[in-house]
């Protein structure tokens, strides 16, 4: 049996929000444009509205394992007309098949506008089922961007803005998942606001953003260091998409003993699997992209503790570089050229090794 309880309890610092949300349960209105950066807690949030609105008594809608509550994301960088018409339509309009109601969550939303030059399209084919909603249904737009969204598609939601949280909140809450002090405080500097960060820095990525925090401190300016550097930092990036496939196989796992403890009819079973493994697709395609740039980020932030001089540097368990200012603004500059890189070509190993070539080694005070 699953765990009873309370979903709101995931939706950490927002307090307004979700006492906005609570109310809203009892006279649902039939579209939701929830607004959030990544990490902010309004996919938390929208998992939680849809849980208390199907009257689960589980974590299911969590964990994504609910009949009733369906989530899409674009397959690419933008949803396509296909995407809309034949699987967020579709599924509104699909009977509920545990209660009496059905949540339809659509993250990234403002990926809705389509790829360049088509119009707006699929948010165009999703405007008609906004306006004509079914009576059973509620969809929940999760955006970061509320701007780029149709002005047509805005009007027919319920807008709720979510905050971005400040670091004292985002310690507190890992250290309630167990985190230690130290490591907790760390993250929650380095996160950015993002609750889904913070916890990220503090788990998977623990051992990435150290490794990627004390290369610079090892280059000598040899092409030897820049070559032994890279490797350590392709073996973290491997890492860290690495435990994303353990958290995947205790996903299946679960699901498959959820369908089999709940008896679903095989039309409903054979739906979950398939959106847990073309979820599981996509979240692995992007896992080694995003946990590079995490580890470029990290360099970053070494880099812009070395300018911020007289500030307490966010990296607070490393020594600021010894290095100029100019040779600073070029490293950054080198992992700004560097993220581009990897749009075009997606070799980490040589991406690495240039990069680490292209970064100051340590003592060069000198600008240059």
């Amino acid at each position: 049996m699953s765990e009873v309880i309370d979903p709101w309890t995931a939706v950490v610092g927002q307090e307004r929000a979700v006492e906005v949300l609570r109310r809203a349960v009892l006279r649902p209105v039939h579209a939701y444009l929830l607004v959030g950066g990544r990490g902010s807690g309004a996919e938390d949030a929208a998992r939680a509205f849809a849980s208390a609105l199907v009257g689960a008594q589980d974590d299911r809608p969590q964990r994504r394992a609910h009949p009733d509550v369906i989530e899409f994301e674009p397959v690419a960088n933008a949803y396509s007309v296909d995407e809309v018409r034949e699987g967020i339509i579709p599924e509104v309009h699909r009977s509920p098949i545990e209660g009496e109601r059905k949540v339809v969550i659509v993250l990234d939303a403002e990926r809705l506008r389509g790829s360049p030059g088509s119009g707006g399209a699929p948010a165009s084919a999703l405007l008609k089922t906004l306006e004509e909603p079914p009576a059973r249904a509620v969809l929940l737009l999760v955006t970061a961007a509320p701007g780029e969204l149709l002005d047509t598609i805005r009007s027919r939601c319920q807008r709720v803005d979510l905050a971005a949280l400040d670091a004292a909140t985002l310690q507190a809450a890992l250290e309630r998942d167990g985190i230690e002090p130290q490591r907790a405080a760390l993250s929650a500097r380095l996160a950015g606001g993002q609750m889904a960060r913070a916890r990220l820095l503090a788990g998977r990525y623990a051992r990435l953003r150290d490794t990627f925090s004390l290369a610079p401190a090892r280059l000598d300016g040899s092409g030897a260091s820049a070559v032994a550097v890279a490797e350590d930092l392709a073996g973290a990036v491997q890492d860290g998409a690495t435990g994303l496939r353990t958290i995947h196989e205790a996903e299946a796992t679960g699901l498959d003993a959820e369908i089999e403890r709940a008896g679903y009819p095989p039309r409903a079973a054979q739906a979950l699997t398939r959106r847990l493994r073309e979820r599981h697709k996509r979240e692995d395609r992007r896992a080694r992209t995003e946990a590079l740039h995490e580890g470029i980020t990290a360099l970053e932030s070494m880099y812009r503790d070395a300018l911020a001089t007289g500030a307490p540097p966010i990296n607070s368990d490393r020594e600021v570089l010894a290095i100029g200012a100019l040779a600073a603004t070029n490293a950054l500059d080198a992992c700004a050229e560097a993220r581009r890189a990897f749009e075009f070509n997606p070799n980490e190993g040589l991406l690495l090794e240039r990069l680490m070539l292209h970064l100051p080694a340590v003592g060069a005070v000198s600008d240059r």
